[in-house]
């Protein structure tokens, strides 16, 4: 068998496609992992990293005295499956294989996963041939390519990989350790600290200095405004930027008419095609269509493992001369850009641009397949077309611009303009994404004089440096050398989900400058790029063979050692500083009761609200969702209204859901619940917010004496609203139960929300779980549920209903849970089943059962049952049983029926005792005549 191993199962499963050669593809699952077989090959996707590294045990207290953060550094480490489904596949497989194929990504953390792979195989089966095939694109050409031309791991390349790793870990672990310990802040809370996110961070925070140390410079500029023809030309100062007043005054005030024109330069310019995408100019261009380094990046990945597009992840701006550019644009004719294609087929240039960077790891990203908006979707197919369009570009000719600057005299003034035509558009034609902006300029000619229409002068300030945004902050840092192609955008989305940084230029939040600058003054060489670049260099010598895994990370050993000599000596003042001022980063502001500060909570279990810091005299409080919603943080817009910081809840892998003025959010997310108090009409609601009353509980839960003197209302009045308030609150907990119920039932599919279902539901009048159990299926259908759902959710529904009437009733739970078990749902069931038969269908004693079915039948006003004693009950069980053919199915249903004894059989009805049981008629007979024969035997034996 041959093994082909991918990096992901869509890669598995369109390499099998395509190597197939038309061959069926049959997918198999083993514990829910996937393979794809055809002839006599199996190929396996992983998901990515399926082992990790990770310290031995024992690290894993972070107060331990023995193993402190500094032991970090050279605490030994272990390979940790992670993904254990996929490597008891892997090595199932393995051990049947005489070839297998590494097929990852190629790139150095593309090779590592295939080590990993490579090791996982060699574990189980020693001698099989294992090979490497390495492609840039998963298309049939390329596969085909790679896989007739295989070559060995490169394990110098895993090694700077797996180098990479242990570095990563040690200064990651050991620094957020230390930081988070210092400041005394754990859980959701820490502290994360890294050998390229600090660095990085520490150039958004100088940047947020440099801006807030900016000092304004007032200067002026003077621009006059004539016409020519009818048409109105604006000129500029050549002097540019006065900056005395004074000074742009006597040159406004000198500007005399006419115009004259003194000099007209015509010119040419050759507007260069761009050059090819690598990595980071691709997320420079993307992020000018709106997608963030993450988003863009995640697409890509996407593209290319669907054969759309070549590997995302890569240095180079030279297409290699191994690649086909006929056939792509071939290719790539089968799209909707087909007459984009052809006017560069017939324009193309001789040899296509080129960039700076040369690598012969893979080609610049350029698209592999046709494909349409109504395949991939709008915001992937814009990434498609940019890609493809850049593409296009570099083969396209360079646009060709006449360019002209006019020269002007008004009195003793020099002025100018300028202005710009497109006459060879170029590759503009089919690169959209960089604008040709034309400045036409009407004819003039050396001495020709014109009116001065105004002068003006503008006062202006200078600007101070501009934020980084994600794309500019990733171009800094490859300049820089901080990270990797395949790593920096995940670094930046690390520093937003850690909530060091916000918003889109990034800065800084309060703890993430507080981090920062507390670092720089007590341990700055964690802050600056010196250490990292050095380090990332020093990888790179481990891929060429220079150096060795182990003496790079020797050395990153004993710089983190040095480190932690500065830390460690400051370890008080350290965790002194970020406590004090990042205690700041939870207040939101005043304290609309009793003005002190609202400030966000974090307890333990997820829980997280906010609260007044004069706590228990001020018990004001606002709830927020779990913290599994996402974490709340305050962000820097404030509310009009309330004066109260806007709140944010972060969560990793998902968009924050901005909350707002948590004030503004509290009162609009209970208007609908207040609105549903009969006693509190518009003026009395607004006396209620008046005096900080927000919800249906804080009013149910009121005595008349206050609310009578805080409302200035009777206190009949008082009382009837606190009533009404009660049973609006009985009925909110009823809804929300039922809410919770369906987030636990259901799975949310796409265009299937909770909230749509219970829209749904809602107009045909479901809005509790007693309800929901009383519904029928096509009342569930026509909230989008499909039969098979909607009969287990009915039952479920069912059963969750009608244990809790039990439970209410007085149930134990160690019983309710035997009646569920045995179908027993609704309490009616106690008043129409025997104790007998219910005793007989659970297990449990006829005494215990009694008792139950007195509670039951009590509750529903139902007469009790006659009791019956555990003797007279077994002694009638013993004598049905007794009988020829009837067996314990039987007797249950006789007992169901009330027929406890042989005696009552006898009495009854055979055609009534029919319907009740559903036990045939003849069947019944039978069975009479069968124990009156008994009777007789007995009768004449004695």
């Amino acid at each position: 068998m041959h093994l082909i191993v991918a990096e992901k199962n869509i890669s598995a499963r369109r390499i099998a496609q395509i190597l197939s050669e038309g061959k069926k593809v049959t997918e198999h699952k083993d514990a829910g992992v996937s393979t794809y077989s055809y002839g006599d090959t199996v190929s396996v996707g992983l998901r990515g990293h399926v082992v990790e590294i990770d310290f031995e045990p024992g690290y894993q207290n972070w107060r331990s005295e023995e193993y402190t953060p500094r032991s970090l550094i050279d605490a030994k480490t272990i390979k940790v499956p992670t993904e254990r489904r996929i490597v008891t596949l892997l090595q199932k497989l393995a051990r049947k294989a005489d070839r297998v194929t590494i097929a990852t990504d190629f790139d150095t953390e593309g090779e590592l996963i295939g080590k990993e792979a490579y090791e996982l195989v060699r574990a189980v089966n020693a001698k099989v041939p294992v090979d490497r095939a390495r492609f840039s694109a998963i298309t049939e050409q390329e596969l085909r390519h790679a896989f007739s031309n295989t070559t060995e791991l490169d394990f110098s390349l895993a090694a700077a990989g797996e180098a990479r790793q242990s570095i990563d870990l040690m200064w990651g672990a050991s620094l957020t350790r230390f930081i988070s310990l210092a400041a005394r802040r754990g859980g959701q809370n820490i502290l994360s600290v890294g050998r390229v996110q600090s660095p990085t961070l520490t150039m958004i925070v100088d940047r947020e200095k440099e801006i807030d140390a900016f000092v304004p410079e007032k200067y002026w500029q003077l621009t006059l405004l004539t016409e020519k023809s009818g048409e109105p030309v604006e000129t500029r100062h050549t002097h540019g930027r006065f900056h005395e007043k004074a000074a742009a005054e006597a040159a406004r005030d000198n500007s005399k008419p006419p115009l004259v024109v003194t000099e007209v330069k015509v010119g040419s310019k050759q507007d260069r095609a761009p050059s090819p995408f690598d990595t980071t100019t691709y997320i420079v261009a993307a992020a000018r269509l709106g997608f963030s380094a993450a988003n863009a990046m995640r697409i890509a990945e996407d593209l290319y493992m669907n054969g759309f597009i070549s590997y995302p992840r890569t240095d180079n701006t030279v297409y290699p001369p191994s690649l086909e550019i006929d056939g792509i644009l071939k290719t790539i004719r089968n799209s909707p850009f087909r007459k984009d294609v052809d006017w560069v087929m017939a324009n193309r240039r001789a040899v296509p641009t080129r960039g700076k960077k040369s690598s012969t790891d893979h080609p610049p990203i350029h698209p592999t397949g046709g494909a349409t908006k109504e395949m991939l979707g709008e915001d992937v197919f814009k990434i498609y077309e940019l890609v493809l369009r850049r593409f296009l570009a570099t083969l396209a000719p360079d646009a060709q611009w006449k360019t002209l600057k006019i020269l002007f005299n008004a009195g003793s003034e020099e002025y100018t303009t300028t202005g710009g035509q497109l006459t060879e558009p170029g590759w503009h034609t089919v690169y959209p994404f960089s604008e040709a902006r034309e400045m036409l300029l009407p004819a003039f000619e050396t001495g020709e004089h014109l009116p001065v229409k105004k002068v003006q002068m503008d006062e202006k300030e200078t600007q101070p440096p501009a934020r980084y945004t994600q794309s500019k902050l990733i171009q800094q840092m490859e300049e820089l050398g901080l990270g990797t192609k395949s790593t920096r955008h995940e670094v930046i989305a690390k520093l937003v989900s850690r909530k060091y940084v916000e918003g889109n230029p990034l800065r800084p939040t309060l703890v993430g400058r507080v981090v920062t600058e507390s670092l720089e003054q007590h341990a700055d060489a964690i802050t600056r790029p010196d250490m990292t670049q050095t380090i990332e260099a020093h990888m790179q010598l481990i891929k060429q063979n220079q150096r060795t895994r182990e003496d790079v990370i020797r050395e990153s050993r004993e710089m983190l050692h040095h480190a932690f000599d500065q830390l460690e000596a400051n370890e008080q003042v350290i965790g002194d500083d970020i406590r004090n001022r990042t205690a700041e980063e939870m207040n939101l502001g005043k304290c609309p009761v009793c003005g002190g500060t609202l400030a966000i909570k974090h307890l333990r279990g997820n829980t997280q609200f906010i609260g007044c810091s004069r706590y228990p005299e001020c018990s004001f409080n606002i709830g927020l969702p779990m913290a599994q919603w996402g974490f709340a943080v305050r962000t820097d817009e404030v509310c009009d209204k309330h004066q109260l910081s806007f709140v944010r809840l972060v969560r990793k892998g998902a968009r924050p859901w901005d909350i707002g003025c948590p004030l503004c959010h509290h009162v609009n997310s209970n208007s609908e619940s207040l609105s549903e108090i009969p006693s509190l009409d518009e003026t009395l609601l607004k006396k209620i917010r008046a005096q900080h009353i927000y919800t249906v509980a804080e009013l149910a839960h009121s005595t008349p004496e206050v609310l009578t003197k805080k409302l200035d209302i009777s206190k009949e009045k008082s009382e009837q609203l606190i009533q009404d308030a009660t049973t609006v609150l009985a009925t909110l907990r009823r809804r929300s139960e039922c809410r919770k119920f369906l987030r636990e039932n259901l799975i949310p599919r796409k265009g299937r929300s909770y909230s749509k279902i219970m829209g749904s539901l809602k107009e045909s009048g479901i809005s509790e779980l007693s309800g929901l159990a009383k519904a029928d299926v096509a009342c569930l259908k026509k909230a989008g549920i499909g039969d098979e759902e909607a009969e287990a959710l009915l039952a479920e529904a069912k059963k969750v209903y009608h244990g809790q009437i039990l439970k209410e009733i007085g149930i134990p739970a160690v019983s309710l849970k035997k009646y569920l078990a045995a179908g027993i749902l609704d309490p009616k069931t106690f008043c129409t089943h025997t104790p007998a038969a219910l005793g007989e269908q659970t297990g449990m004693s006829t005494t215990t059962v009694q008792k139950h079915v007195e509670l039951v039948c009590r509750y529903l006003n139902r007469p009790v049952p006659k009791k019956l004693s555990k003797l007279v009950i077994e002694k009638g069980k013993k004598e049905l049983l007794a009988i020829r053919g009837l067996s314990e199915t039987t007797l249950e249903k006789l007992f169901r029926a009330d027929i406890i004894n042989g005696d009552a059989l006898l009495a009854a009805d055979a055609a009534a005792l029919c319907a009740a049981t559903g036990i045939p008629e003849q069947k019944i007979r039978d069975f009479q005549k069968l124990f009156q024969k008994k009777r007789e035997n007995a009768i004449i034996q004695i």
